[in-house]
């Protein structure tokens, strides 16, 4: 036997797979062109293809970081990379403090191997150690378009900067990526906004209560509207507030688009 043959690992279940011809099989086909919105799914061996949605417990990434990450990051390097995703930008920060030990059970990596994986995903642009303890190494984790020198676009929205020699900032009442809980009633405004410019925010007001509660009450709304006018007064755009309008509505299984008031 050649060696290249004696090396050769099949995959489990694919020899029994025969090569078809293109759109040979309806079922497959149809499976295969269903729209994105359509919940349907189609029987085929033995399996049930189509629709299937994550309504809640799951993390918010961008597209890219499975899509241009891969091209420069080893796989070893990539599983390390999306475990500190998982628990930084998946709990709404851009950093996270990660245990040695930790990781070496979610990579099941040895200690000296998960120290030549994190070296490669430092090195390459995607993490940075800022501090040790006892609890771990925080690491400020990147996204592809921070590795790459690019701007993140209106889909990601960021803290604004604190002054790093004032007083520790209590927690902030709306973090749009991560935010789960209820507003603050002594926040709330005298009244909602009027006509004019205050429509856009009331009505970005609107998606965000109901992304939260599924309702559009007063009090929600009234709330709503004072975090998003703040939101834009910082400087982000429409687009941005909306975009992570619908992340937190993602997170609750809910539709901000849905029963809007007339």
């Amino acid at each position: 036997m050649a060696r290249g043959a004696s090396y050769y690992v099949g995959i489990r279940g694919s020899a029994a797979i025969g090569t078809a011809a293109l759109e040979d099989d309806a079922a497959v086909s149809r499976a295969e062109h269903l729209g994105p919105g359509e919940l349907r799914r189609v029987p085929f061996a033995g399996e049930l293809l189509g629709a299937a949605r994550v309504r809640s417990g799951f993390v918010p990434i961008p597209f890219d970081a499975f899509d241009r990450a891969s091209a420069v990051l080893e796989a070893e390097e990539q599983a390390a990379w999306l475990q500190l995703l998982r628990l930084s930008w998946g709990e709404g920060r851009n950093f996270c403090r990660a245990a040695k030990r930790d990781l070496m059970a979610r990579l099941r990596l040895s200690e000296r191997r998960l120290n030549h994986v994190l070296d490669g995903v430092v090195q390459k642009g995607f993490a940075r150690p800022l501090h040790r303890d006892n609890r771990g190494t925080l690491y400020r984790v990147y996204l592809p378009a921070e590795a790459f020198g690019e701007p993140l676009g209106d889909e990601i929205l960021c803290g604004r900067a604190l002054d790093p020699a004032g007083p520790a900032a209590p927690p902030p009442r709306l973090r749009l990526a991560a935010s789960g809980g209820a507003p603050s009633r002594a926040a709330r405004p005298a009244r909602l906004p009027g006509p004019g410019p205050g429509g856009e925010v009331l009505g970005l007001a609107r998606q965000l209560a109901r992304a939260r509660t599924g309702a559009e009450s007063e009090e929600a709304v009234t709330a709503a509207a004072a975090e998003v006018k703040e939101l834009l007064t910082e400087g982000h755009s429409p687009a941005q507030v909306e975009a992570c309008i619908r992340a937190v509505a993602r997170r609750g299984g809910r539709d901000p688009q849905r029963g809007a008031a007339s």
